[in-house]
């Protein structure tokens, strides 16, 4: 179906738009809706504006993609294609155009005559000015410049797609180094109850105080200790390696030096009710992919009209002399001439209707490129939209785990020491509090790297919906 759909739009010559999004309507095969299916979520919102302006000190993260933008190596070299292709477009307009070629020649030559062996020597001097022009009576030269033009958009539109994902790449990687870090923090935390519950038992130990299961105990707090310190060396080592893969984003050397962000953003902005889907027109990606859909169907046309016949005009005219060299300039010494020619091509064993079913083969590949592009974009938008709802619900729950965890650690730690219960409840309940508020860092930094996947899904921030414009 999405190949018939896709068929159907573009032999009929264009792609059109409107409110109701038919380019990606057809591109899925699908009924697209005015907006997203995800209900609104409820969140206290301020009155910032733009996707880094959702994010409560987005300072820092905006000064980090900045940077990244202007130094990125990756981003550089999708630079460089872009201006390859330009210099493409540039030839293949060219290629329209009459060829002017000229020419400056020399000789001098020796001939011995006669029984004498009298020897004849002359020079010879030209001048000359050749004119090729293929007429493109049929459009084909056309159809390959539309093919490169369409090509160079796609490649531009390639580049903006590298410079938003970086973007996002670089503010969700400077994230992930602070939750690592408080997670650091929150496991030494750990650690030192852990420690002082084993200093506790020691001591019992060696004022003879302790009861049957005090061996017992101190192995497990041992065992625990040694844990929670093999936790802090992991969770270390990722903070690490984040920051030194967030310097190579920017393009410093990757000395893990890097300063994080101080404190853990929040969201600042809910995502407004009723946001359209032609948000959806602005991604690079699908931007770049029916661009090439374009330059597919320009290829085919330059194909099939490969198989019509070509008309070229020649010229040439100079000045030729074997006298002195300044008599090149001498108009009674111009000769000229001018021709044309009309080819067409029999028999090439099948190349060129090869040649046609080839480039009809790659269209229909890039088309269903497209349609799948512009399927996963919905995916993405929906997906994100969803799962920030259950990102908020589920850090609310841990909230409030954290809260209780926490509190249920200082009585069973106050009931331990006054020999109420044992010490593996008070270790079961230091667990679950460590666990709680590890949970609840790792969500919070899972909903927002949500909602910068929101903004590289949408191609942006929720304002600015592109000017819809019907293709000609």
């Amino acid at each position: 179906m999405i190949a018939v759909a896709l068929a159907v739009v573009f032999l009929n010559g264009c792609i059109s738009t409107g409110l109701n999004n038919p380019r990606l309507a057809t591109a899925v095969s699908a009924d697209i809706p005015d907006s997203w299916t995800a209900a609104r979520i409820a969140v206290p919102v301020d009155a910032a504006t733009g996707w880094l302006d959702d994010f409560d000190g987005g300072g820092k993260l905006l000064s980090l993609a900045r940077e990244a933008v202007g130094k990125n190596y990756d981003l550089a070299a999708s630079a460089a294609r872009v201006r390859q292709s330009l210099e493409r477009v540039r030839i293949a307009k060219a290629d329209g155009l009459p060829q002017f070629d000229t020419g400056f020649s020399t000789n001098r030559s020796q001939n011995l005559r006669g029984s004498q062996f009298t020897s004849s020597r002359a020079n010879q001097f030209a001048l000359g000015l050749d004119l090729a022009w293929e007429v493109d009576l049929w459009g084909r030269i056309g159809n390959v410049k539309k093919a490169r033009l369409a090509d160079l958009k796609a490649v531009d539109a390639d580049y903006q797609a590298a410079r938003l994902s970086l973007g996002a790449t670089v503010v969700k990687t400077a994230l992930e180094i602070l939750e690592s870090e408080m997670q650091v923090d929150l496991s030494r935390k750990n650690l030192k109850s852990l420690q002082t519950n084993l200093e506790i038992l020691d001591s019992k130990l060696e004022a003879g105080d302790a009861e049957d299961r005090t061996a017992l105990d101190i192995s497990l707090s041992r065992a625990d200790v040694a844990r929670t310190e093999s936790t802090i060396a992991q969770q270390q080592r990722e903070a690490d390696e984040s920051r030194r893969a967030l310097e190579a984003l920017l393009g410093r050397y990757p000395k893990g030096k890097i300063e994080s962000l101080r404190t853990l953003p929040t969201i600042s902005r809910s995502i407004p009710g009723g946001l359209p889907s032609e948000l959806l027109l602005r991604r690079p990606d699908l931007i770049a992919a029916e661009a090439r859909v374009d330059a597919q169907f320009q290829e085919v046309a330059a194909s099939r009209k490969a198989l019509l016949p070509t008309f070229r005009i020649t010229a040439g005219g100079g000045t030729s002399t074997t006298q002195d060299l300044s008599d090149l300039m001498d108009i009674n010494n111009l000769v000229w001439n001018i021709g044309q020619n009309l080819a067409q091509p029999i028999f090439l064993a099948g190349k060129l209707k090869a040649d046609i079913r080839l480039t009809e083969a790659e269209r229909d590949e890039v088309a269903a490129q497209y349609a799948d592009t512009a399927l996963a974009a919905f995916r993405e938008v929906e997906t994100a939209l969803a799962a920030e709802k259950y990102y908020i619900k589920q850090v609310a729950a841990l909230e409030k785990a954290a809260t209780e965890s926490d509190r249920a650690e200082e009585l069973s730690l106050s009931q331990y020491e006054k020999g109420l219960v044992d010490i593996i409840t008070l270790l079961e309940s230091q667990r679950r509090a460590f666990d709680a508020n590890s949970s609840l860092l790792t969500v919070r930094l899972l909903l927002l790297q949500n909602r910068v996947d929101l903004h590289l899904a949408l191609g942006g921030d929720f304002d600015h919906a592109p000017e819809v414009k019907e293709n000609k």
